[in-house]
């Protein structure tokens, strides 16, 4: 069994379906294949733009509903004859309706709630999915169109719902229907008590991944619009270049740390399973892209991607307090915790006088208010010093399963950066030694991308270089 996740770009237009197709008539026809599709690009942002503008009681939105369905109807219109367009039509419409009452009872009612985000945000791959099957029966590809929300059981988090793993294998294991070709849309669930969830923003590959698991694929493959997962982004680096292999570890590393191309939970129902995943251009289907496995061909290249992330906020929490203390890490990550903000990157200083932790600059608010709320009484007492924020900030990490063991690595990377008068405000190693990151002003990110990928990758020979790309 093969599955095939296509992202917005893979489905934003005529053309681009048409490309999918392609994909999908080269194929095995005797394999049975299950295929994930995104909302067309851009539209998740402009459903979210509906509901901001209709909680705004901002009339416009109607305007935007209208272009949104024409542009669906466009996709249909060069996709499907004339004479076989009436009941796909009529089925987006009834969509769109449902979709403007809606739109209508959040701008009467000027109430909008996490639950209804979510049920509005589903609407973009409920559209794409019934798109895209109907051009597959158009194109000789017979298929049954299923709803995810049928299968992938979570929990109220409406947003960025969990998934219960086992009700869900289950469901996908008993339920799906023996078709040869199976179109779903990604990125939506339901919750136990029948409402709409989503997966969080990427989620389709996540979708695309448990499909994979539950059913065990031989071959999980997710198609966007690069050729794979890159040494960097090459938009901060133009010397970057697609990497061939990756493992598991090496792929979730540098996804966490910004490669936009994979969903960090998306590798994880793999493992255990030992599901390949390959990273693949709809529009260079011949490029090998990126092979994601437990067992990487064998390289000499020690670090395999540097990444980014922008948009960070460190958090300084300081003091002689501190010193020999229990409890005042817990204390404070409880805190962090409670305002359901996720950590990126943790030190702390071998006296124990102070801890960094690194988040989303727009956490940073709430951040500040929880940390001086839970230690108002030891900053008071000047056990603590205040809480201390610097931002823009970014971090950058080099990432390889080859620096395990490996001395002169960190080395280097500081050499390099100190070098070059980039100043480093915080420095940190996972225990697995496959991943070192390092916190600079936002100002300095970019030129320390260049340099370390420089000196990691451009100055390697090409025969090591070779077994990357």
């Amino acid at each position: 069994m093969l599955v095939l996740k296509f992202g917005g770009t893979s489905v934003a237009n005529a053309d681009a379906i048409r490309q999918l197709i392609s994909i999908i008539q080269g194929k095995d026809a005797a394999e049975k294949k299950i295929v994930v599709v995104s909302a067309m690009s851009k539209v998740t942002d402009l459903l979210i733009g509906l509901y901001t503008k209709a909680s705004n009681r901002d009339a416009s939105y109607l305007e935007e509903l209208e272009r949104l369905e024409a542009k669906h109807m466009e996709a249909i219109e060069q996709l499907v004859p004339m004479g076989h367009q009436i009941d796909i039509k009529g089925k987006i419409k009834m969509i769109f309706r449902e979709l403007e009452d809606v739109c209508r009872g959040i701008f009467l009612l000027d109430e909008l709630s996490d639950s209804t985000k979510a049920r509005i945000m589903s609407y973009g791959e409920r559209l794409s999915s019934n798109i895209v099957s109907v051009a597959f029966q158009q194109h000789g590809l017979p298929n049954a169109l299923v709803d995810s929300r049928d299968y992938i059981l979570t929990d109220n988090n409406y947003l960025n719902a969990k998934v219960n793993l086992a009700v869900t294998n289950k469901n996908m294991q008993d339920s799906l229907p023996q078709d040869n070709l199976i179109v779903a849309p990604g990125f939506i669930s339901r919750s136990a008590d029948g409402k709409t969830t989503v997966l969080g923003r990427g989620g389709s590959d996540y979708t695309a991944s448990l499909y994979a698991a539950a059913l065990q694929a031989d071959l999980l493959e997710i198609w966007s619009d690069v050729d794979g997962m890159y040494t960097t982004d090459p938009r901060k680096a133009t010397a970057a270049f697609s990497i061939e292999e990756l493992s598991y570890e090496e792929a979730m590393e540098l996804a966490y740390f910004g490669a936009k191309v994979l969903y960090p939970p998306t590798i994880a129902p793999l493992v255990a399973a030992k599901i390949p995943l390959v990273l693949k251009n709809t529009f260079n289907p011949t490029h090998k892209g990126t092979l994601i496995s437990s067992s990487p061909a064998p390289t000499k290249q020690n670090v395999k991607g540097i990444s980014c992330i922008d948009h960070i906020a460190i958090l300084t929490l300081s003091g002689s307090g501190m010193v020999g203390v229990p409890g005042v890490a817990m204390r404070m990550f409880k805190a962090v915790a409670q305002e359901n903000i996720n950590i990126y990157f943790i030190t702390q200083s071998s006296s124990e006088q102070s801890i960094t932790i690194a988040f989303a600059e727009s956490d940073a608010p709430k951040a500040v208010q929880a940390l001086t709320k839970e230690f108002a009484d030891d900053i008071a007492q000047e056990l603590l010093n205040p809480v201390n924020l610097e931002t823009p900030m970014s971090i950058v990490a080099i990432v390889g399963n080859g620096m395990i063991q490996q001395p002169g690595i960190a080395g280097k990377a500081f050499s390099l950066l100190g070098e070059n008068n980039l100043n480093i405000r915080a420095i940190a190693q996972g225990a697995t030694e496959r991943i070192i990151s390092v916190v600079l002003s936002t100002d300095d990110a970019h030129k320390a991308v260049n340099l370390l990928h420089d000196h990691f990758f451009v100055s390697v020979p090409a025969s090591a270089q070779a077994t990357l790309a």
